[in-house]
């Protein structure tokens, strides 16, 4: 899994669990690897997290930002 700023985090929604859902304030790697600083849509909390088999990335843009196509 990758995502970048402004990607969608949606996460959850099984066995019980509400979806939740977080957008992605920057990560750690250029290549959009985890982990990634995130807010969550419910709270407003911003942590750091590492997505789990259940997540799943809804990019805001491209799949990779220009500035990372250009050194690929």
């Amino acid at each position: 899994m990758y995502a970048f700023r402004g990607d969608q985090i949606v996460t959850g929604g099984g066995a019980g669990s509400p979806a939740r859902r977080a957008e992605v304030l920057s990560g750690d790697h250029a290549d959009g690897h985890p982990p990634f600083w995130v807010r969550w849509s419910d709270t407003g909390e911003e942590t750091v997290w590492t997505p789990t088999a259940a997540a799943e990335v809804e990019h805001a843009g491209p799949t990779y930002p220009p500035e990372y196509e250009e050194h690929r």
